[in-house]
C-alpha cells in the first residue's frame, strides 16, 4: 500500500501522524515523477557525482523553455536566479527591496510560511483579506488600494499565484489592476508561481511578468516542486524582467541564497525539458479528482463547505457547521483518521477550515472521503 511505502521512504507527509491515519496536509502529491527524471538521478547515483558542479547554470534556460511551452511566456534565462527554494528567494527579495519597518502585503487565509515573513525580517504585516461569498473566494483589489493608500510605508506585496489554499487564479483585468497600483505606490511585486502548472481546463494562469509594466515591479518566485513532487531536492528560481530588479536581487549575498544542490537541478531540469506529456497526464487525473471529491462532499457530506479548485491539487474545506474548536484539523483526525493542514495556521478566513491535498491516488482519496462520510457527525 502507498503508505506503507511512503513512511518506509522517510517522508514527513506520511510520517508525521499514526500508521492508521491518511495524509492530505502538505501540499505534496504522491503520484511520482516522470520517468526520466529517475533514470537520470540514478544515473547521478551510479556514477558517484556528488561533487562541485555548475548544473545549476543550466536552469534559467530550462525555465524559459518550459515557460513557453506550457504558458506561452518566455523569460530571458540570464535574468533567472537559481535559488534553494521558493521561501528563499522570498526572503531574498524582501532583504534586497525593502528596509526594516516597512509594511508587506498578503492576502489570506494563505501559504502559513508568508505569515512568518514580517516577524522574522522586522517588517511589518499588512493583511489584505479575501473575500468569501457563494462563488468562493474572491480578491477585493479596491480593499487593496485603500490599504495602499492609507500606508506610505508598504513597500512589497506578496501574491500566491494560483492561491493556495482556496485555488483561486489572478484575472487578467486584476492583475493589471495590481501592476497599476504597484506604480502608483512604488510597490515590488513579488508573485509566488510555484502551483502554476497546475491549471484546469477552463482556467488559465497568468504570469504576473506579462502584464505590461509589470516588469520594473515585479519577481517571480517558482520551482518544479510541486509539479513534480521534488520537494526534498531544493531547487527554484527567482525571475525578474528588469535589469535593475535583477542587480538588486543579486546584491544579496550569495551565500545567503544558498544554491540549488546537483541532484534538485538535474531533476528539474530533466522534468522541464521532458515532463510535458506526463504533466499532462497528471493533470487528467487531478481534474478527474477534485471534481470526484466535491461532488461526493456536496452529495454525502453537504455541511462541509467546498468550492472546485480552479487550480492545485488542495481542497479547502469549510467546517464551520460542525463547531470544529480552535484546531479544526485535530478535531477531523480524532474523527476520521483524515489528517488535513490547519486552517487557523493560515491566517483570518482560515477560522473552521482544513486544508486537503487531493494529490494522491484515487483509491486513497476515496477511502479519505469514505472516513469523512463515516466520521462525521450528522447534523
Amino acid at each position: 500500500m502507498l503508505p506503507v511505502n511512503r513512511r518506509e521512504a522517510g517522508l514527513v507527509k506520511w510520517s508525521r501522524y499514526g500508521s492508521d491515519d491518511l495524509a492530505a496536509w502538505v501540499a505534496e502529491h504522491d503520484l511520482g515523477v516522470p520517468p526520466e527524471v529517475s533514470r537520470r538521478l540514478q544515473a547521478l547515483v551510479r556514477d558517484g557525482a556528488f561533487g562541485y558542479h555548475s548544473s545549476e547554470d543550466e536552469l534559467g534556460a530550462a525555465f524559459s523553455r518550459w515557460a513557453t511551452s506550457r504558458h506561452g511566456w518566455t523569460p530571458d534565462p540570464e535574468l533567472v536566479v537559481p535559488t534553494n527554494n521558493v521561501l528563499q528567494g522570498i526572503w531574498a527579495c524582501i532583504e534586497a527591496f525593502t528596509k526594516p519597518g516597512d509594511g508587506l502585503v498578503y492576502t489570506t487565509p494563505v501559504y502559513p510560511p508568508f505569515l512568518d515573513a514580517p516577524p522574522t525580517t522586522g517588517r511589518r504585516a499588512v493583511d489584505w483579506p479575501m473575500v468569501h461569498d457563494d462563488d468562493g473566494w474572491n480578491y477585493d483589489i479596491d480593499a487593496l488600494q485603500v490599504l495602499l493608500e492609507a500606508d506610505a510605508g508598504i513597500s512589497l506585496l506578496l501574491l500566491c499565484s494560483p492561491h493556495n489554499p482556496t485555488g483561486r487564479l489572478f484575472r487578467y483585468d486584476e492583475l493589471t489592476r495590481i501592476v497599476e497600483l504597484a506604480h502608483e505606490h512604488d510597490l515590488l511585486i513579488v508573485s509566488d508561481e510555484i502551483h502554476s502548472d497546475i491549471v484546469y481546463p477552463g482556467s488559465k494562469h497568468v504570469p504576473t511578468l506579462t502584464i505590461p509594466g509589470a516588469a520594473t515591479h515585479t519577481v517571480t518566485v517558482t520551482s518544479g516542486v510541486k509539479t513534480f513532487a521534488l520537494g526534498g531536492l531544493r531547487c527554484a528560481v527567482a525571475v525578474s524582467d528588469d535589469e535593475s530588479n535583477l542587480d538588486r536581487l543579486r546584491a544579496v549575498p550569495s551565500h545567503l541564497l544558498g544554491g540549488a544542490n546537483r541532484m534538485g537541478c538535474e531533476a528539474t531540469v530533466t522534468a522541464w525539458d521532458t515532463g510535458g506529456d506526463w504533466v499532462d497526464s497528471l493533470l487528467a487525473l487531478l481534474d478527474r479528482h477534485r471534481r470526484h471529491l466535491v461532488e461526493r462532499l456536496r452529495a454525502e457530506l453537504p455541511d462541509v463547505g467546498v468550492h472546485l479548485p480552479d487550480s492545485t491539487f488542495l481542497a479547502w474545506l469549510d467546517l464551520g457547521a460542525f463547531s470544529p474548536g480552535e484546531v479544526p484539523s485535530r478535531w477531523l483526525r480524532e474523527r476520521t483518521q483524515v489528517a488535513c493542514g490547519n486552517g487557523p495556521k493560515f491566517g483570518p478566513g482560515g477560522k473552521n477550515h482544513v486544508r486537503m491535498t487531493f494529490g494522491t491516488t484515487t483509491t486513497l482519496l476515496d477511502e479519505m472521503i469514505n472516513r469523512l462520510v463515516a466520521g462525521l457527525p450528522p447534523l
